[in-house]
């Protein structure tokens, strides 16, 4: 029997610039419903929570491409329910670099970035999309946006 349970996802400000949002939308409601939806323009104290994890032992630079991507820009934060959604959801989300995302995942289909051209040009992935990978990481992140 499948659990009913919810994860977080934001959609990054590349997918709002890019004009994504209602193709990623789309795509979401097919695995779950949306139990919370909100546009929000993302502080730097709240994203460096969120991603507090990958940017503990790293260096400045990295700090710095993040805050880049995200300080004062617009996100989709979505709380999507359903059986299974987080593994729903990771499956349909892809490979956090879009380069390596097969076709039939968010990433691979809208993404155009890697992250070898974001080494390059010293700036993050832009990847469109973020998902919970855990229910434990999924209370994380809902305790930081919500």
């Amino acid at each position: 029997m499948s659990r009913i349970n919810k994860t977080l996802i934001i959609l990054k400000p590349d997918c709002l610039e890019r004009k994504l949002t209602a193709s990623c939308l789309d795509i979401l409601l097919n695995v779950g419903i949306i139990r919370k939806l909100k546009y929000h323009t993302v502080s730097s104290d709240e994203i460096l929570r969120h991603y507090s994890d990958n940017l503990i032992n790293s260096d400045d630079s990295i700090k710095k491409r993040v805050l880049d991507y995200f300080v004062n820009k617009e996100i989709i934060i979505i709380i999507l329910e359903g059986p299974d959604i987080i593994k729903k959801v990771r499956r349909l989300v892809g490979e956090s670099d879009p380069s390596l995302s097969s076709k039939e995942t968010i990433r691979g289909r809208f993404g155009i970035d890697s992250y070898k051209q974001a080494d390059i040009e010293n700036r993050s992935c832009r990847n469109i999309i973020h998902a919970s990978d855990s229910q434990t990481t999924f209370e994380y992140e809902k305790s930081i946006w919500f």
